[in-house]
């Protein structure tokens, strides 16, 4: 199925939880934060969280500054 990741297009696995994303396209989970379809999904639901078709994905990254 495809979702879109970062306003990208992305293939993925059916039934694919927010973990088993980061872990096809490669993403380390530390020091990120996820929305699906402007929605905030906390780190302890991301492996329950099934993901479905068009569904739009931000994945932001923490940065560190002053």
């Amino acid at each position: 199925m495809t979702i879109n990741v970062n306003n990208q297009s992305q293939s993925i696995s059916e039934n694919s939880s927010i973990s088993n994303l980061l872990e096809q396209i490669n993403i380390v989970p530390n020091g990120i934060a996820i929305a699906i379809n402007n929605e905030i999904i906390t780190k302890e639901k991301w492996d329950q969280t099934i993901l479905n078709s068009n569904d739009q994905v931000t994945i932001i990254q923490a940065t560190q500054g002053g």
